[in-house]
């Protein structure tokens, strides 16, 4: 069994930048001259609604302008379009559900941790949601109060049958972390044991804000402009209206054998 260090067999960058506008913002630029193929990644952060593009850029120089679709790789959009309506394969890490203070009964939404979706269906009877219901099913799960949704109340109240039916063997179990309620809202997270990334359908009775999301490229270095000579590789990540930032992840490898004292961070023993 070989016992090599990953960062030995791998060259591993990080950064952050920041996005301002639809202009958008590029990492730094990353050389592939004496590697075979890279990843990467980007993780945006931010309180969002509108999706955010990645592009894979590659260029002819470390201080020269790249070109997009480096590989031919079209860019591509994360973190979701709509309020109500966000893929599972948007790349969707964490998200804030808002709860509609006009909800009626039976009003639903469906969730999704990858490939597994489920159905939350709102009711003001105990009977459907209370713990041992017979009505909760792996396919309907019920959530809400008595007080019902037009005082906070009701909400936060609603909201916590509603962390209990997600954490729940019948919901998700400990595929998605939720937080704390607050008045209105409540965090979603995807922990790793989850099938892929959040997704979300709603009517009025849950609205999403999308807090974190992640993209990638695979890359071969055979796969670059060549008669251009390009041989480095960047992301730019831009935004419609929203500011946030990115952090940028390029792992390169199939290059000759790399000790740690040219890591560009501090590895520890």
């Amino acid at each position: 069994m070989n016992y090599g260090k990953i960062t030995e067999k791998y060259k591993i960058d990080a950064e952050i930048i920041s996005i301002t506008s639809a202009a958008g913002a590029t990492s730094l630029q990353y050389d592939m001259k004496a590697f075979e193929q890279a990843l990467v990644a980007v993780n945006v952060e931010g309180s969002y609604i509108g999706g955010v593009t990645i592009d894979l850029m590659e260029s002819s120089a470390a201080t020269a302008a790249g070109s997009s679709a480096a590989g031919s790789k079209a860019g591509i959009v994360i973190g979701g379009t709509a309020a109500t309506n966000i893929a599972a394969g948007s790349g969707v890490r964490k998200m804030t559900l808002t709860m509609g203070t006009a909800s009626t009964a039976d009003e639903f939404f469906t969730l999704a941790a990858g490939t597994v979706t489920k159905k939350f269906t709102y009711t003001t009877s105990t009977a459907a949601w209370a713990s041992g219901s017979t009505l909760q099913t792996a396919t309907n799960l019920y959530f809400g109060t008595t007080v019902g949704s037009t005082v906070n109340a009701g909400i936060q109240g609603s909201l916590d049958s509603l962390k209990t039916a997600i954490e729940s063997t019948l919901g998700f179990g400990g595929a998605v972390i939720c937080s704390t309620p607050t008045t209105d809202a409540i965090g979603l997270e995807v922990a790793d044991s989850a099938a892929g990334a959040l997704g979300l359908t709603a009517t009025a009775v849950m609205s999403a804000l999308v807090n974190q999301a992640v993209g990638c490229f695979d890359i071969r270095a055979d796969q670059l402009t060549s008669t251009a000579n390009k041989r480095f590789i960047s992301a730019k990540v831009s935004t419609a209206s929203t500011a946030c930032r990115a952090a940028v992840t390029v792992i390169r490898g199939g290059g000759r054998y790399l000790p740690a004292s040219g890591a560009k961070y501090k590895l520890s023993s």
